[in-house]
């Protein structure tokens, strides 16, 4: 990871890790391999470590190289974790559709047949029978006489009634969908520099052999045959 100073100065790179302390490459900011505490780390983002101290105030502390000649003691254990993103799988409901009952009103003409009664009216003259002595009050007046004549006839009128009716349900129905997602996982690969002695760790894998040289055989006409 590259180490920047408070003012984003680059400083170096990490070079060693321990408990309490690390420790940033020699180059041009510093002449040698330079400690720093993890207290003294302001923020850590984008792969880059942020130091709490500027530029000015670590280069007075370029003298505070990493000392070589300290004696050995008790073999440290360093930790470094290895991350990688899990997928987690939430649910959300969402509208996607809507049913719509639309209904129109449709006028038609119906024809109903009604039986219905009328008076037809008849006159008829007869010779009166026998003598029958006439009401003094009625003999030579002039008048008229009304007689109604009446008929039945139709009279329509709507009501509404209800024919059939329509019954909207929703169901559920599991189904299963594929989701994708770009996951991020941390590899180490751990070497050594110089007069290393290495003993291969629980779980790491065997190293490969490096491939052996063909041997050279002598032929007959003085040169050489692989």
């Amino acid at each position: 990871m590259v180490v920047r100073s408070s003012d984003g100065e680059k400083l170096g790179k990490v070079t060693h890790i321990e408990p309490g302390t690390f420790e940033i490459e020699k180059g041009l900011f510093f002449k040698e391999e330079y400690r720093v505490r993890y207290d003294e780390v302001a923020d850590v983002r984008d792969g880059e470590v942020f130091l709490m101290h500027g530029r000015e105030q670590l280069a007075g502390a370029r003298g505070a190289a990493v000392g070589g000649g300290a004696p050995l003691g008790k073999g440290e254990e360093i930790r470094v974790p290895l991350a990688e993103e899990e997928v987690t799988v939430g649910k959300s409901v969402h509208e996607v559709g809507r049913v719509k009952v639309t209904k129109e009103v449709v006028t038609e003409q119906q024809q109903v047949a009604v039986p219905v009664a009328r008076e037809v009216v008849h006159v008829e003259r007869v010779p009166a029978s026998g003598e029958r002595p006439a009401a003094s009050d009625t003999l030579f007046e002039e008048g008229s006489i009304s007689v109604p004549i009446r008929e039945e006839r139709a009279e329509v009128s709507t009501r509404p009634v209800v024919k059939e009716e329509l019954r909207i349900g929703k169901d559920v129905i599991q189904e299963r969908q594929t989701a994708q997602a770009t996951v991020r996982r941390e590899k180490a690969d751990v070497r050594t520099e110089g007069d290393v002695a290495r003993e291969r760790g629980r779980g790491e894998p065997e190293a490969i052999p490096p491939e052996e040289p063909p041997i050279e055989r002598a032929t007959g006409t003085g040169g050489r045959r692989r």
